[in-house]
């Protein structure tokens, strides 16, 4: 199965007075995400499922994406993704839905970054930019799941379609290992 983990695009600040399930998506962050999108839909990026996270940024940002698709089906929202949770989680959804070919997460930090840390065998500390998007073939087996990097889509929507690369970009961009360091 390939699955798609989307980080929400940019959203109005957290304040003492918003609750953070109320974020919204910014108009630059709606503009970003759009060309993120944009380059999804020049590839072979084909989702039977998009899956996200209760909270308004998240639901927005998978909006935007089904919206340039041309996606005719439903958004699944999953309340389970709107708090912090671990690979346990995705391993459910996967699960769930295993007879899809291609599936969309769309998620939140810092949720997203050990996710894609501990699939990749990444360092520890990852965080994904805004909007962006890493797409693995990920096999479920005895033992968890096993993933396979195959692209990358930066938050302002550049491609990095050779797993290597992507590979490369991923450890030199989002993560640092545990003394903070790239």
């Amino acid at each position: 199965m390939k699955v798609h983990l989307i980080r929400h695009a940019q959203a109005v600040t957290r304040t003492a007075l918003l609750p953070d399930e109320y974020r919204a998506l910014t108009c630059l962050g709606r503009k970003k995400f759009r060309q993120v999108a944009a380059s999804l839909k020049k590839t072979d990026f084909n989702p039977d499922l998009i899956i996200t996270s209760s909270k308004i940024r998240a639901v927005q940002t998978a909006d935007i994406l089904a919206e340039c698709l041309q996606f005719n089906s439903n958004i699944i929202i999953s309340a389970a993704l709107s708090s912090d949770h671990g690979l346990a989680e995705i391993e459910k959804i996967v699960s769930a839905y295993h007879a899809a070919d291609e599936l969309v997460i769309v998620d939140h930090e810092p949720a997203l970054g050990r996710i894609v840390s501990q699939l990749l065998s990444l360092p520890p500390h990852c965080q994904l930019s805004k909007g962006s998007t890493i797409s693995m073939k990920i096999t479920p087996g005895k033992s968890g799941l096993t993933a396979e990097l195959c692209s990358v889509v930066t938050g302002s929507g550049k491609f990095i379609s050779k797993p290597g690369a992507a590979l490369e970009w991923l450890k030199e961009k989002i993560c640092t290992d545990n003394k903070g360091e790239r």
